[in-house]
């Protein structure tokens, strides 16, 4: 088989392949839902529930344009609100897209259970002859009652690296599933020599801690203010949290006290900010990299075709 009979294949192929994509509508991906529900079943009087869902599309070629249409009694309705409001769009080439419902329980709201649905529909497309409608949908269960249910938990803690001359800092991931606001009653501070056997400083805080909303999740940085200066090098800290002198959480680890501008410094800001994005930074080079390379390819042709005439 000649060169040039394969070429002609080829251009026949895709040709073929062209004029098919052009017959045969395209039609639009998956579109999903998680968590596909909303329990509630913990709600008094007065109270605010937050609750995050995602949006799920498995091809975002496109915008899409979303309504959202509440179908649940007319007496709750007012209580349930959206962050992006009841008509938005999640845009082009966002595979999760992250949507708050929020329900406030007014003061005056009778006891009872509620149940509807709250549905996201994508305005249809049109693609060739044909229209696709995209709807997902959550089922919404709602208990007002009078009962306090109180679950509070530290599901992550750590201990901070921190810059000479500052206090010892712990980073607390704290979660509130209760139906009442929540907050640690004391806690404690322990610092130790880099063996983690000498004693250096104790203390103990019993205001400034962190107070958590009912169903809400924080995150937060707690300092403990320390008469004891600090030099460069390696420490052992063992920090307690408690609530009603029940433990919450503790954490007894090896941080490090770094110089003066490590942290807190531009050069340590870009750092982080570097490490932080670093997924946008490379998609970022590769397109700079590709602009350039068209240039120096197109400069390349342009010699070239010179060089011929």
């Amino acid at each position: 088989m000649t060169l040039k009979i394969i070429k002609k294949l080829v251009y026949l192929l895709l040709l073929f392949l062209i004029g098919f994509s052009i017959v045969i509508p395209q039609a639009r991906g998956a579109f999903g839902i998680s968590p596909p529900f909303l329990n509630a079943d913990h709600l008094v009087k007065g109270t605010k529930y937050i609750q995050k869902i995602y949006l799920v599309q498995d091809q975002p070629n496109e915008d899409l344009r979303i309504k959202a249409v509440l179908d649940i009694s007319e007496k709750i309705r007012p209580w349930i609100g959206i962050d992006k409001g009841f008509e938005f769009i999640i845009p082009k080439g966002t595979r999760q897209f992250p949507v708050e419902v929020t329900i406030n329980v007014p003061s005056n709201a009778d006891l009872g259970i509620y149940h509807g649905n709250l549905s996201f529909t994508g305005a249809p497309s049109k693609t060739g002859q044909v229209t696709i409608a995209l709807g997902v949908q959550v089922a919404l269960n709602l208990t007002v009652g009078e009962g306090i249910f109180r679950k509070f938990s530290v599901p992550f803690i750590r201990m901070l690296d921190i810059e000479e001359g500052w206090n010892p800092r712990v980073f607390l991931r704290v979660n509130n599933e209760g139906n009442i606001t929540e907050s640690f009653t004391s806690a404690t501070y322990e610092l130790m020599d880099q063996f983690g056997e000498t004693r250096l400083a104790y203390l103990q805080k019993a205001s400034d801690l962190p107070e958590v909303p009912a169903f809400a999740q924080k995150e937060y940085t707690v300092e403990f203010p320390i008469n004891f200066k600090m030099g460069i090098g390696q420490y052992w800290g063992n920090t307690v949290f408690y609530q009603d002198n029940k433990i919450i959480a503790s954490q007894k680890t090896v941080f490090n006290v770094l110089e003066s501008g490590s942290i807190s410094g531009p050069t340590a800001q870009i750092s982080n900010f570097v490490k932080q994005n670093q997924n946008y930074l490379i998609v970022i080079s590769a397109v700079i990299i590709f602009i350039i390379g068209i240039g120096f390819w197109k400069k390349n042709r342009k010699l070239r075709k010179s060089g011929l005439s």
